[in-house]
C-alpha cells in the first residue's frame, strides 16, 4: 500500500502479452519522506473522484474563471457590477502571481482545469512529526534540497485540492466573488509551482524557497475574503441552523487542512535558517508564558489603537515550564482570544459608564499551568460573558470583521521568541480557526462563560513527545497533525471512535458540533 502503486498482477500471472511484470514502485525522485501513505481524500473530492471526469469538471466551472486554451493560467474576471471587489493587495497578489508563472515559462499542461483535476485527485502524503524534526534540523544542502523536492510535488497537489474545496463551497458561497479570487490564489500559485522547474541544483532550490516565500505571504489574505463572503451571504440571506452547520463543517476541513500546508512550507523555509534549539517551526523547549507575553504586548497595542485604552494583561505562570511544540500556534490561538477579552471588557465597561483608564479597567489574566501530559492556558477576562443561547454561535464562521483585525497590516504584527509572527484572522473567523489550531495536535479550546460577569477561556495543548518529537502521547499520535496535515474524516464511514484520553464532560460536548 501507498501513494505509489505496485504494478504487478497477483502471484506474478503473465499479462495479455504473455510476459510477466515485475513489480516496480514508482517514487519521486528526491521524496523527502519515505512512507506507505495512502490517505483518503477530502469527503467532496473523494465523492466526485469517482464519478466521471465531468463532475469534477462541473464543481470548477461555478467558478467565474474559465481556463484559455492555449493559456495555463486563468484570464483576470472583471468584478460584476454592485459584488465584492478585492483591494488593491488582493488585486497586486493575483497579478504577480499570473506575471511571475508565466516568466517562469510553461512547463504545464495546456489545459489547466483537466491538469488540476489530476493534482486534486491524488492523496496528501502523511508525514509524522518525527519525521519532520529529523529533516529541519540542521539540514545539509543535500537534505534542503531533497526536502524541496518533495514539497514541489506535494504543494501542488495540495494547493489544487484547496482550489477545489473553494469552488464547491455550499449555498453560493462558491459563486461570491471575494471566494473566487481566493480560488484564484491557489490556482495561480499551483499554476507557478507546476511552470517552475523541479529543484536539481542549490540555486533552483534557492530559487524555490523564494517562490514559497511569496506564496505565503500572498495566501495571507485568504481568510479574509472567506470573511467578506460570509458576512454578505449572511446580509442577503441569513442561513438556518443546517445551512449553517454546512459552511462550518465544509470550513472547517478547508481551514483544517490549510493548517497543514502552511506548516510544511513555515517548516521548510525556517529550517533554512537553523536556531539553537529548533528544528524548523517546532521548538524544543518552548515556553508558553513567553509567547503569552508577546502576544499580550501585540494586543495591547491594537485594542488601544481601536478603543484608545486597553486593560491591563498579566501573565501568570514561570517562564522555566517548557515543552515540545510550535511557538507560532500558542501565538495564534492566545492572540485570538486576548483580543476578544480586552475588546469585551472595553466595551462592557463601556455600556456599564464605568472609568475607561487603564487603572480602572478590570485585568485580563492569563494563567499557564504544566501537567505531566499537556500545558493548559486559562484566559478570564470580565468582559459580561456570553449568553448561553449564544454559545454555540461562537465556534461558527459568521465572518464579521472590525478595525481591530490587522492580517493586512504587517507592520502591525509582532514577532513572536523563536520565529515569524503568526498570522491573525478576521474577526468572525478567529475562534473557530484558533480551536482548529488547538485540535490540529490533540488538544483542546473551550470556554466557560459567566453571562453578566465574564469568561473563561481554557486552550489545553499536548506536549510534542521528547526534544526529538519521539514518544508521542496518545493524544497526538491520533491527532490531525501526525496522522495526515491533510486529514477529513470521511462521512460515509460512520462515526470515528473517541479516543480514550478524551472525556465525555462538559467541556468536550461543549465543543462537539
Amino acid at each position: 500500500s501507498g501513494p505509489w502503486r505496485r504494478c504487478q498482477r497477483p502471484g506474478g500471472r503473465p499479462t495479455a502479452q504473455g510476459r510477466p511484470k515485475r513489480a516496480r514502485e514508482r517514487r519521486p525522485p528526491g521524496a523527502m519522506f519515505r512512507l506507505p501513505a495512502q490517505r483518503a481524500l477530502p469527503a467532496a473530492l473523494r465523492r466526485t473522484a469517482s464519478q466521471p471526469h465531468v463532475q469534477l469538471r462541473r464543481l470548477l466551472s461555478s467558478s467565474a474563471a474559465r481556463m484559455e486554451a492555449k493559456d495555463v493560467l486563468p484570464p483576470p474576471r472583471p468584478p460584476p457590477a454592485g459584488e465584492y471587489e478585492p483591494g488593491a493587495a488582493g488585486a497586486a497578489t493575483v497579478r504577480e502571481l499570473a506575471e511571475n508563472a508565466r516568466s517562469l515559462g510553461s512547463n504545464v499542461q495546456p489545459d489547466f482545469e483537466v491538469r488540476l483535476e489530476e493534482l486534486a485527485a491524488k492523496p496528501a502524503t502523511a508525514v509524522s512529526l518525527k519525521q519532520l524534526w529529523r529533516v529541519g534540523h540542521n539540514p545539509t544542502p543535500e537534505q534542503s534540497l531533497l526536502n524541496a523536492q518533495f514539497l514541489r510535488r506535494e504543494l501542488s497537489v495540495r494547493f489544487a485540492q484547496r482550489a477545489m474545496q473553494l469552488s464547491a463551497l455550499p449555498l453560493g458561497l462558491s459563486d461570491h466573488r471575494a471566494v473566487q479570487e481566493a480560488a484564484d490564489i491557489y490556482r495561480q500559485i499551483t499554476a507557478l509551482l507546476l511552470s517552475s522547474p523541479s529543484p536539481r541544483t542549490f540555486d533552483q532550490e534557492e530559487d524555490f524557497a523564494r517562490i514559497l516565500r511569496a506564496t505565503k505571504l500572498n495566501a495571507m489574505a485568504i481568510p479574509t475574503m472567506i470573511g467578506r463572503a460570509l458576512t454578505d451571504l449572511r446580509q442577503r440571506r441569513p442561513l438556518d441552523p443546517a445551512g449553517q452547520r454546512r459552511v462550518d463543517q465544509e470550513l472547517d476541513n478547508f481551514f483544517s487542512s490549510r493548517i497543514g500546508h502552511r506548516f510544511l512550507i513555515e517548516h521548510y523555509i525556517a529550517s533554512k535558517e537553523p536556531r539553537e534549539g529548533f528544528s524548523g517551526v517546532i521548538q524544543a523547549r518552548c515556553s508558553p508564558v513567553v509567547v503569552c507575553e508577546e502576544a499580550a504586548l501585540a494586543v495591547a497595542r491594537d485594542v488601544r489603537r481601536l478603543h484608545g485604552t486597553c486593560p491591563h494583561v498579566s501573565v501568570i505562570g514561570d517562564r522555566e515550564h517548557t515543552f515540545t511544540y510550535l511557538p507560532s500556534h500558542i501565538y495564534f490561538i492566545v492572540n485570538e482570544l486576548l483580543k476578544n477579552a480586552c475588546s469585551a471588557t472595553v466595551r462592557h465597561m463601556q455600556r456599564s459608564g464605568e472609568p475607561l483608564s487603564p487603572g480602572e479597567l478590570p485585568p485580563v489574566r492569563v494563567i499557564v499551568a504544566r501537567g505531566e501530559e499537556d500545558m493548559t492556558i486559562k484566559i478570564e477576562d470580565q468582559g459580561g460573558g456570553i449568553a448561553r443561547s449564544k454559545l454555540g454561535d461562537v465556534w461558527s464562521y459568521k465572518g464579521s470583521w472590525s478595525n481591530l483585525d490587522t492580517a493586512d497590516e504587517p507592520e502591525l504584527r509582532t514577532p513572536i521568541v523563536g520565529g515569524d509572527a503568526a498570522p491573525l484572522a478576521k474577526r468572525g473567523l478567529g475562534l473557530p480557526i484558533s480551536r482548529l489550531y488547538a485540535k490540529y495536535f490533540g488538544g483542546t479550546l473551550h470556554l466557560t462563560p459567566m453571562e453578566g460577569y465574564g469568561t473563561d477561556c481554557y486552550v489545553k495543548l499536548n506536549r510534542l513527545g521528547d526534544n526529538c518529537c519521539e514518544n508521542l502521547p496518545p493524544a497526538v499520535q491520533q491527532s490531525p497533525g501526525e496522522l495526515d496535515s491533510g486529514y477529513r474524516p470521511d462521512p460515509a464511514a460512520g462515526p470515528v471512535p473517541r479516543p480514550k484520553y478524551v472525556g465525555l464532560g462538559l467541556y468536550d460536548a461543549q465543543a462537539k458540533r
